[in-house]
């Protein structure tokens, strides 16, 4: 709109060079639209600019809304299930006291289920036990070969070794680390 009055008025450049702002009148009018035009593209930039930044907004307050609607939908559904446990238990309390009975677990079978798996466990580390000391066990034959055959008597080396029946204190593992 701005622009089509300048080129009425004589801003634009036209296919006839003959033809001249006839006045200094009119170049002030031009010089006043080409300033407007600059002022209104400016001020359309710091719209649009504007407009990025409100939408950007919008957008941030969208996503806030969803997931505060996600956390409110959670907190209700943590709330039911609190109410489901409170009517269960007021249920339960007034059993009790009319003198009904309240399923409650069976504490032999939890009982004999933590026994088995314990047992279980224990085996495993037995086995694993087992293991180490058939590896030790090679290693101290091999060693005793080859003491033996470097001229070593491997009894005498051993007396003494393993007479303690106490079970020794964490210094085994603080020799493992030294070597």
């Amino acid at each position: 709109m701005l622009a089509e009055e300048l080129l009425r008025t004589g801003g634009g450049t036209t296919t006839d060079t003959s033809q001249k702002p006839s006045s200094g009148r009119e170049r002030v009018q031009s010089e006043a639209l080409r300033q407007e035009l600059e002022g209104a593209k400016r001020q359309i930039g710091a719209l649009k600019s504007e407009k990025s930044q409100i939408e950007a907004e919008a957008n941030n307050q969208r996503n806030l809304s969803v997931k505060l609607e996600s956390d409110l939908k959670s907190l209700s559904e943590a709330y039911n299930s609190i109410e489901q446990a409170n009517y269960r238990l007021d249920a339960e309390v007034k059993a009790l006291r009319q003198g009904g009975s309240v399923p409650y677990p069976d504490v032999e079978a939890i009982k004999a289920q933590a026994k088995e798996e314990a047992e279980k466990d224990s085996e495993a580390e037995r086995n694993d036990l087992l293991v180490c000391l058939g590896q030790e066990q090679t290693k101290v034959e091999k060693l005793s070969t080859r003491l033996t055959e470097l001229g070593e008597d491997v009894d005498t080396l051993l007396q003494g070794i393993g007479d303690d029946t106490a079970i020794p204190d964490d210094d085994d593992e603080d020799e493992d680390d030294e070597e």
